[in-house]
């Protein structure tokens, strides 16, 4: 379309955004009024107050198939603002994986075109402002995060103008929400509710592995890189290559533990246990007097408790640890043991029972007539427990579990008292 054409030149004018001052245009030159000499490429055009950053990129003859005093000359705006209208909202397929994107294509001079720039993984510009905001947010680790557009795909568009797109390249760039994503998985097990994570990533952006940083691309390919161990919050990671140079990396919470509070239940239950009997001391000696005159010693035994044997009350205490951790000390059982003294004159035998020390003093004195005088002491000693106690750890467990050591831990109580 003309746009106010002087008598030696007309304009026609393309629109390769929305913004008018992004123009490119050829203007037809009569070269007998401006001259034959033809401006050096990269003059500013003439009319600088309409068109400060336009400069000459192309100049050819009207109808090159035929002399002419006409020429062509073209110009393009040195800077184009591009960034402002050149985006669409559209979808990326990253191995298989939709992402939401944005679509931005750029017209650039092929002089000055760099395949590698911006660098694939770059940030999008936020043009226009606030359009395309990143998103704060705190991560499962209460870490502060940004989430951003950053370049998946780039590809060569053509220009529909033979002499434009020898001179112009058209690249479409594609910019993906870099947003984890994540799913949520009850863990019956501890009762908890564990996360994974999925985090798409470029093959240069670096990772930190005990301190140093490395591409996820090389650390990729090293199976023994401590990165895919477990680390000491409960979390393990995976990773996929998605295409040449993008990765998703998963990271998957085996157990859910926040680093502080070691993840552990614990809940009661009944087990059957035996309790024996309690001996009540002292242990007394009736006397029966026998119509001879002699006397008889009878022993008279009693409990301060029966025996039990049956349900018991039981705590039972499970934890994780990523390091291999000791058992408990489990609590010396209760060992009842008997008491057994036989002489002329009484017989004492009690069944294994818990009791303190016991001692049984005999003597026969000088009137007897049958046996000389005696005397002695027997002695036992007493039990490793003289009462019930109120639990004991009864057992208490080591193993493998998830990547980790599980200890399970049992706690039985004694029976209630009688009413």
């Amino acid at each position: 379309m003309a746009l106010n054409p002087s008598p030696q030149r007309q304009s026609v004018v393309t629109f390769p955004t929305p913004n008018v001052n992004d123009i490119l245009f050829f203007e037809s030159v009569d070269a007998e009024r401006v001259g034959t000499d033809i401006p050096e490429y990269g003059t500013k055009h003439p009319d600088s107050k309409k068109w400060p950053n336009h400069r000459l990129v192309h100049v050819e003859a009207s109808d090159p198939k035929q002399q002419t005093r006409y020429y062509r000359y073209y110009y393009a705006a040195d800077q184009l603002d591009q960034d402002n209208d050149n985006w669409s909202y559209t979808e990326a397929d990253i191995g298989g994986t939709k992402f939401d994107a944005v679509a931005r294509d750029y017209v650039i001079r092929r002089s000055e075109f760099n395949p590698e720039l911006p660098a694939m993984g770059d940030t999008m510009p936020d043009v226009p402002v606030d359009k395309f905001p990143s998103s704060a947010r705190v991560d499962e680790l209460n870490h502060n995060k940004t989430d951003t557009y950053v370049l998946a795909q780039r590809k060569q568009i053509p220009l529909n103008d033979k002499v434009l797109n020898g001179l112009y390249v058209v690249e479409q760039r594609v910019y993906v929400k870099k947003v984890p994503m994540y799913r949520l998985d009850y863990d019956e097990f501890f009762s908890k509710t564990n996360y994974t994570k999925q985090t798409l990533m470029y093959a240069t952006e670096q990772v930190s592995v005990n301190g140093a940083s490395f591409p996820i691309s090389t650390v990729a390919k090293n199976s023994d890189s401590p990165y895919w161990e477990l680390s000491d919050y409960g979390i393990v990671r995976t990773v996929q290559q998605l295409s040449d140079n993008w990765y998703a990396v998963t990271k998957q919470q085996v157990v859910n533990f926040d680093g502080q509070t070691t993840p552990s239940f614990s809940y009661f239950t009944t087990v059957n246990y035996f309790f024996p009997p309690i001996l009540k001391l002292p242990i007394r000696f009736d006397e029966w007097e026998k119509r001879s005159g002699a006397v008889t010693h009878v022993p008279e035994v009693q409990y301060e408790k029966g025996s039990y044997r049956g349900p018991c009350k039981a705590l039972v205490t499970v934890s994780w640890s990523k390091a291999d951790v000791t058992a408990d000390a489990v609590d010396e059982p209760m060992q009842p043991e008997p008491i057994a003294v036989a002489t002329p004159y009484f017989n004492l035998r009690v069944g294994e029972t818990l009791h303190g020390n016991v001692n049984v003093d005999v003597t026969n004195g000088n009137a007897d007539a049958t046996y000389k005088y005696t005397a002695g002491t027997y002695f036992f000693p007493e039990t490793n427990h003289t009462v019930w106690p109120d639990s004991l750890i009864v057992s208490s467990t080591v193993k493998k579990f998830r990547g980790g050591y599980l200890k399970e831990t049992t706690r039985v109580y004694k029976p209630p008292e009688s009413p």
